[in-house]
């Protein structure tokens, strides 16, 4: 199966910025919502948020809140890493603690959440 999404960068217009931007705020947002939001046709809006995920930039997920399912401790943790750090990230994720980890540029080469009783 060929994957549909584009070889480059994507570049997103003010308005597929402002519907990604309503989505943020509420991912259960309405079409009708976002349409009034910014002003565009709620096919239209149907229509861009359909290439959006087709095209990787957004999914709609569900985020818990690890307190509210019994955990009493979160950490986000900075990893800098000698090396390869997609090797290191992928042992780290491993890990039972660990909620996620992803790649970074700046001051860490990962950054991990780990969640515990």
């Amino acid at each position: 199966m060929r994957d549909s999404r584009p070889s480059g960068p994507v570049q997103l217009d003010e308005m597929s910025k402002a519907i990604i931007e309503k989505l943020q705020q509420d991912g259960r947002r309405s079409y009708p919502a976002i349409r009034k939001a910014v002003r565009l046709s709620e096919p239209a809006v149907r229509q861009r948020v359909q290439r959006l995920i087709d095209a990787g930039v957004m999914q709609i997920v569900a985020v818990t809140d690890p307190m509210q399912l019994g955990f009493s401790r979160q950490a986000m943790i900075g990893v800098r890493c000698q090396g390869d750090a997609t090797k290191v990230a992928d042992r780290i994720a491993k890990l039972k603690a660990v909620d996620y980890v992803v790649l970074t540029a700046g001051n860490f080469d990962a950054i991990v959440e780990v969640v515990c009783a």
